[in-house]
């Protein structure tokens, strides 16, 4: 068995759109190189750290030499190739969101199921809670927020 974790964070832009789990929302999105996407992000980290590879960075460097505007759903197809996700098995998936911008739970279903077909697993597998920091700091200005993942995988 082998743990992952991984997080991320972006500073909030009303010049993008939302784009969380690989779906995108009618709402402010984050700043970044890529679309932003804290929660994929933090989900790439995660499944490179728990077999061993570099960071999500070292991959996909925010200067010229990747793409302005990948998706991330392209950045995670990418590391299920770099970790030989085929012959691993995601035994759970545990996602938080911190945020004082926009309600998770309202987004946690079509989140669910977009992340259920990115990774051929049952929705049951997987846990999206969102959280305040209580008015504190960068989340609590409403000036960024933060996507934290721990997983679970096995050799399939």
């Amino acid at each position: 068995m082998l743990i992952g974790h991984g997080w991320d964070l972006h500073q909030h832009s009303k010049d993008e759109k939302l784009i969380l789990g690989g779906v995108e929302f009618d709402e402010d999105g984050f700043t970044g190189h890529s679309d932003g996407d804290i929660l994929l992000h933090a989900l790439c980290d995660g499944l490179l750290g728990a077999t061993g590879k570099k960071d999500l960075g070292y991959y996909f460097p925010s200067n010229d030499s990747t793409p302005k505007n990948i998706p991330s759903t392209e950045i995670l197809s990418e590391v299920l190739n770099i970790i030989d996700y085929q012959n691993l098995k995601l035994i759970n998936l545990d996602i938080t969101i911190v945020t004082q911008k926009f309600n998770v739970q309202e987004k946690a279903r079509k989140i669910q199921e977009n992340l259920s077909n990115l990774l051929n697993i049952s929705k049951d597998l997987l846990n999206i809670k969102g959280k305040s920091s209580d008015d504190y700091g960068l989340i609590g200005d409403e000036k960024a927020s933060l996507a934290i993942v721990s997983l679970l995988i096995e050799d399939a």
